[in-house]
């Protein structure tokens, strides 16, 4: 269980994504890349979809890439992320289904705001995909099929985030594609283009540094951005605030790696 002295904890693994901490109420757009299930840690929290109107939610899903503002009066929320390209379509509407229906709506809201305070003595080791449904959902999503061609391409992206050498052309070659049979294929399999994908799990990859001491400029040149300048205009557009900010409210932060999920060398002590 936390202690006032570390307020916020990370669930970090390659499909899923659990955060309750600050909110960042910048009311700056964001921008994830994965399916991202708000829920209030009490009351209600606003949040406004695109150019859309602010309402007053206890529960909010958003669709992967679609830009968004929030707002807690906290100054707290509790985060889900389900990466898009993990979840089969039917999945991907039963996840809707969960928000939409005023019951499963209440259970979920609830699971997660007692779970979330249990989480010390739940992970005690690397947590799976389903381990991590049934912890917060009560039920297992379906996992999505791909060709096996594009299941190890995303193992490969995953292994070569900080290489910005690597290219759409380089994967190809790797399965014996054509660059744009490759990009297609990418698409028709995983439901994101090959360029969002890489771009949102480089930028998902620097929740492994939010706690870190390191300087940002290393931070930035070890995800494999080409420089700072590249690296904040993609963290301040994919979460709406700078990294910098980030940092600062990520101080005692509390990190629970997935199984096969590496963190950053200054999270290997959390």
């Amino acid at each position: 269980m936390n202690t006032p002295w570390n307020p916020s904890v990370l669930m970090i693994g390659r499909e899923r994504l659990f955060y309750s901490g600050l909110a960042g109420n910048s009311k700056k757009p964001r921008n994830l890349g994965s399916f991202s299930l708000y829920c209030a840690t009490e009351g209600t929290f606003q949040i406004a979809i695109g150019v859309g109107e602010w309402a007053e939610c206890e529960v909010a899903l958003v669709a992967p890439y679609q830009s968004h503002r929030l707002v807690s009066p906290t100054g707290a929320i509790h985060n889900l992320g389900f990466e898009p390209e993990s979840l089969s379509p039917a999945a991907q509407v039963r996840l809707g289904e969960l928000v939409q229906n005023p019951d499963s709506r209440k259970r979920v809201l609830t699971r997660v705001r007692e779970q979330r305070d249990q989480l010390g003595q739940v992970l005690s080791q690397g947590f799976m995909t389903a381990e991590f449904d049934w912890l917060f959902l009560g039920e297992r999503l379906e996992a999505r099929q791909m060709e096996p061609r594009i299941t190890s391409i995303l193992e490969l992206m995953c292994n070569d985030l900080e290489d910005c050498t690597v290219s759409a052309e380089d994967y190809a070659r790797e399965i014996f594609l054509s660059p744009s049979r490759f990009l297609h294929l990418f698409k028709l399999n995983t439901g994101v283009s090959f360029r969002s994908l890489r771009m949102w799990k480089r930028a998902r990859r620097f929740l492994d540094h939010a706690s870190g001491d390191n300087s940002l400029t290393d931070v930035a040149l070890d995800l494999g951005y080409p420089d700072s300048s590249h690296f904040s205009h993609s963290i301040r557009r994919t979460y709406g605030l700078k990294p910098r900010s980030i940092r600062q409210g990520s101080r005692h932060l509390k990190v629970y790696p997935g199984a096969n999920y590496t963190l950053a060398p200054e999270n290997w002590a959390s």
